[in-house]
């Protein structure tokens, strides 16, 4: 028997008690303050949070982005600290713990612990358990024109409160896994700058010229064969594989998003890469697989004896430094490409440039192998024990 279920047994042997959410909170919206006041933005110091806090800085929250001054405030109420936001429109189930006296747009709701509440509850544990509540709103949203959570029912969610005891010992494994993770992401983004490093410094002109047998610099459209993708064969075409459908359709999206569905037509049957000519401007994927692209995607087959992993690496560098127009439509096109100088080095040093760089590649990215899958697997073990130990015996 492990210290919970001791103290489970010991300080509530009957079951956990569970409250309605609006016995426990003031559940309030935040709102936007009038844009076109200065007053109420410049030099504020107030946070107002918004979901590109949680995207930026986490789930427990300090500071915003943005501030609010007190002249916002509509009858100079602010949020008291260590209140949970949780999004109840548009992104719905995100959340956080703010940590500080704040507001936060109309996308969130506030949980605030009522003043007369004489519950005792670490509010860290009801952050924890709002990742169930989070998913309970994804499930329970109204969606007839704008989404949004169900208000009435979100208000008679209920919550188990076992005591405190129990709360802080399940706040402080949970806070370990999160820890765990938390390192690991951080061991991840340095590797990531790591390889970003070194693949520049590997693909840089000084390199090659002094340690890399020279190279010659040459044109895209010497090198490899471009290509735009065509329109989707909409009479060759299943949006899932199947044993005739099983050639990927590949569109201008990054990573799994590029793939549009699959068909039987072979367009691509070489070592190519491709790079997105619209949205996702200049976002560069290897294929090593026969592929069917459409539009908004170029592909570059080699016509030379040119390493097409080099080029996708040397592709890579180039990802966010294309002269794009901003007058009309921001787009990639064959001619723009066709004229793009790259280095080209001998054929071994290609080749040994590649090897050290699908290391670090799949060290980084690989959700097979590497930090990647650590990070997975870290996930999967946290949300296993998160909900068993967020779950409850209700009292009868």
């Amino acid at each position: 028997m492990n210290k919970i279920e001791k103290l489970l047994k010991e300080l509530c042997p009957n079951g956990v008690e569970f409250k309605k959410l609006d016995e426990i909170f003031d559940i309030k919206n935040g709102y936007t303050p009038s844009k076109a006041n200065k007053d109420f933005w410049n030099d504020g110091t107030i946070p107002w949070f918004r979901m590109d806090d949680i995207r930026t800085n986490g789930r427990i929250l300090s500071d915003s982005l943005q501030h609010i001054t007190k002249q916002a405030l509509k009858g100079g109420k602010i949020f008291p600290k260590n209140s949970i936001i949780i999004s109840t429109t548009a992104t719905i189930g995100e959340h956080a713990l703010v940590v500080v006296e704040s507001m936060a747009n109309q996308q969130f709701t506030y949980l605030s612990k009522k003043a007369n509440c004489d519950l005792s509850i670490d509010m860290k544990f009801i952050y924890y358990y709002c990742f169930i509540l989070g998913e309970w709103c994804r499930q329970n949203t109204n969606i007839s024109g704008f989404a949004s959570v169900d208000m009435k029912s979100f208000k008679k969610f209920q919550i188990p409160i076992p005591p405190l005891e129990v709360q802080e010992e399940i706040v402080k494994i949970l806070d370990t896994f999160t820890k765990l993770e938390a390192e690991l992401e951080a061991e991840l983004e340095a590797r990531r700058r790591q390889y970003e490093y070194y693949r520049n410094k590997l693909l840089s002109f000084e390199y090659l010229d002094k340690n890399g047998g020279g190279y010659e610099l040459k044109m895209l459209g010497e090198v490899c064969e471009i290509i735009a993708g065509g329109d989707v064969p909409k009479d060759n075409f299943s949006e899932i594989r199947t044993e005739n459908f099983n050639i990927p359709i590949l569109s201008n999206g990054v990573n799994e998003k590029s793939l549009y569905g699959y068909t039987n037509l072979p367009k691509i049957t070489k070592p190519s890469i491709t790079i997105s000519a619209r949205g996702t401007i200049g976002w560069v994927n290897f294929c090593d697989y026969t592929f069917f692209p459409i539009v908004r995607l170029l592909v570059l087959t080699p016509k030379i004896a040119v390493n097409t992993k080099f080029l996708y690496y040397v592709m890579k560098t180039k990802e966010n430094n294309y002269n794009i127009e901003t007058s009309g439509i921001p787009q990639l096109t064959k001619p723009m490409i066709e004229k793009i100088q790259i280095q080209i080095p001998p054929f071994a040093t290609q080749e040994k440039i590649v090897s050290i760089l699908d290391k670090f590649h799949t060290l980084t990215t690989d959700l097979q192998s590497g930090i990647p899958a650590e990070i997975k697997a870290r996930k999967k073990q946290y949300e296993y024990y998160r909900n068993k130990l967020l779950t409850f015996k209700e009292a009868i």
